[in-house]
């Protein structure tokens, strides 16, 4: 059963059963998939990794690699159950929810512009006279955007557990109780460090890469008054009913693309990739405590 505040989100989530078909050995085409707004960037994003894995498949019988973006989480659900997506690489909390709602399973880790995990930075004025979470109660909170894992999910579960009343607003000017912490989207890093200097919000969030580089200059005046577990950057998953035999290569191939001239270049088209891994046993930990929230979040049983 999908909770009614997924009606907030703007999507639709459905639970589905994930039935397994029968899986030809060779497939002429492996499918990368994302999910945003912009299809041609996008795209051109994924495009470098999806040609290197079709070349590198050529003995499997792929003949290319193709980029399909998804407009949302149910959408890319769809299409890893109709076999239009093969595999797909998101942030943990994108990746999460389609697992549970089409069966596609991990595969590998994926070290963004450098980084295997990252955090969330909680953080406000110095001058707030705010020290730590549970003084956010009758304040304004600054999110990233509702789909984003370090920017709203993985705070949110974290103030959740603290115990606190999240209540979403319509803007930053709306009236907040003295119990429970409002909270609205802003859009983007650059937009929560304004809103919090200014006083427009009484803290923000950002994962700990973009606030070293967001809080230079601020300093004196920012303090940071709660840091989150890591997670993974980002995951690479793949369809639950893909060839096993093809799964095995597809793995093999992306560990391995760091250590030839070829691969280290095809990751450094994919947006700075640094390599891709096997996904670390304290790592599944910390994405089986973010799947628990979820699935609560997503009213899923």
């Amino acid at each position: 059963m999908i909770s009614q505040r997924l009606r907030s989100w703007g999507r639709i989530f459905s639970v589905v059963t994930v039935i397994l078909l029968p899986q030809t050995i060779r497939a002429e085409t492996i499918r990368i998939g994302d999910i945003g707004n912009q299809p041609t960037a996008q795209i051109k994003r994924f495009a470098p990794l999806a040609g290197y894995l079709a070349k590198q498949l050529e003995s499997e019988g792929i003949a290319e690699g193709k980029v399909v973006v998804a407009k949302s989480i149910s959408e890319m659900d769809t299409l890893l159950r109709q076999r239009k997506v093969d595999l797909f690489i998101d942030s943990p909390f994108p990746v999460l929810a389609v697992s549970r709602l089409s069966g596609s399973k991990f595969l590998v880790r994926r070290w963004k512009r450098g980084l295997a995990e990252y955090h969330a930075v909680i953080f406000v004025r110095k001058d707030s006279g705010i020290g730590q979470l549970e003084d956010l109660k009758g304040k304004m909170f600054a999110f990233e955007e509702p789909f984003s894992t370090v920017t709203y999910i993985l705070p949110k579960m974290v103030m959740v557990q603290k115990g606190l009343k999240l209540v979403q607003k319509k803007s930053a000017a709306d009236p907040v109780a003295p119990e429970e912490v409002g909270y609205i989207f802003v859009g983007d890093d650059p937009n929560t460090m304004f809103r919090v200097l200014r006083g427009k919000t009484s803290g923000g969030v950002m994962n700990n890469q973009n606030y070293q580089r967001e809080a230079r200059g601020y300093l004196e005046t920012l303090k940071i008054i709660y840091e989150t577990f890591s997670i993974p950057r980002q995951i690479v998953s793949y369809r639950a009913d893909l060839n096993p035999k093809l799964v095995a290569r597809i793995k093999e191939i992306l560990v391995k693309m760091d250590q030839s001239e070829e691969g280290r270049k095809a990751l450094k088209d994919f947006e700075q990739t640094t390599k891709f891994d096997e996904i670390p046993d304290q790592a599944m930990l910390s994405l089986s405590k973010l799947q628990k929230f979820i699935d609560t979040e997503l009213g899923i049983k």
